[in-house]
């Protein structure tokens, strides 16, 4: 249908709507990466079908035009996941189109970490042209890897992490570093808190603060009584279930499969099925379970203790290194 239309009047290709969106920014949001996990010939197949081909042949001017919010189709494609899209308008001139800005001086890899497209982001990690993007700052002097630990995505942080061209001392406008960005995202309290992660991978690799005061990142202690009460309680559940398993296990052994031989018989006392195959998979699998049960319960006891050095475990260590 766009070939056609295309046949029918090219000029079409060079017409824009009210918010300053050209075909091209339309193609580029509409091919999603569904065929990723399809042959190559699907795939090629795939490609020639879609709208994004014909509507670049016919106007590749479009290429290098923004939107009213200063989006070019680049930056359009990476906020999609269009993976494939990205693959394509880079290899026809990787250095150009890598590099386009948009209104707030972010890259296609500033958008794509930003919205969380992973995928995109390590199709930037394994591409040589693209080392210099990474080091590329926004209108705030943020990198992707200063987004990446704003918005705590361990997936795409430990992408960037890997790249020998990400640099982990860059300042922005505010004059944080990522360290310094993950040492004011973590929060107090008894939960999961993957920004911990992100600071210590960030400490580990010796990445160096700025120069702004160390109290602009102190926060307020979590209530301890609150964080106690809510760290038993949640263990009391959690509990219950490995108490009735140790239960059913241990009673298990006692009332076992086929019962025991008379002690007028030959071995008396020992079980009837002994020496079978499918009894000793049961006998291993019922000791598996209790000691697995055991050791949870074990575990949870430990857990559910209202301790501070229990809950603040994790920063009191990263403190003291």
């Amino acid at each position: 249908m766009t070939e056609m239309l295309l046949n029918w009047n090219k000029d079409l290709a060079e017409q824009v709507d009210e918010n300053r969106s050209t075909p091209l920014h339309f193609a580029a949001s509409l091919c999603k990466d569904f065929a990723a996990s399809l042959s190559e010939y699907t795939v090629i197949t795939w490609m020639s079908r879609t709208p994004l081909i014909p509507v670049l042949l016919a106007n590749p001017v479009q290429l290098y035009q923004q939107d009213s919010e200063g989006l070019y189709p680049i930056h359009v494609a990476a906020s999609s996941g269009a993976i494939r899209t990205i693959k394509y308008l880079i290899e026809e001139q990787p250095d150009e189109i890598a590099g386009l800005l948009d209104f707030k001086g972010r890259t296609f890899l500033h958008v794509a970490v930003e919205r969380g497209r992973w995928n995109i982001v390590e199709y930037a990690h394994r591409t040589r042209s693209l080392a210099r993007i990474f080091s590329m700052q926004d209108n705030d002097g943020n990198t992707a890897m200063h987004i990446a630990v704003q918005n705590g995505n361990k997936y795409i942080f430990c992408i960037l992490l890997r790249n020998r061209k990400v640099n982990l001392n860059i300042l922005n406008n505010q004059g944080q570093t990522p360290l310094e960005i993950a040492e004011s995202k973590i929060h107090e309290g008894f939960y999961y808190n993957p920004e911990k992660l992100i600071l210590l991978a960030l400490t580990h690799c010796n990445a160096s603060g700025g120069c702004l005061r160390a109290d602009h990142f102190q926060k307020k202690e979590a209530d301890e009584e609150k964080e106690s009460e809510k760290l038993t309680t949640s263990t009391q559940t959690l509990g219950i279930g490995s108490v009735l398993i140790v239960t059913v296990t241990f009673g298990a052994i006692l009332a076992i499969p086929g019962g025991y031989k008379a002690d007028d018989h030959y071995n008396g006392g020992t079980p009837t099925l002994a020496g079978r195959y499918i009894f000793d998979a049961f006998t291993m699998a019922n000791t598996i379970a209790f000691i697995c049960s055991t050791l949870a319960i074990i575990h949870l006891m430990y857990s559910g203790m209202a301790m501070r050095f229990q809950l603040n475990m994790g920063t009191q260590d990263m403190d003291e290194s």
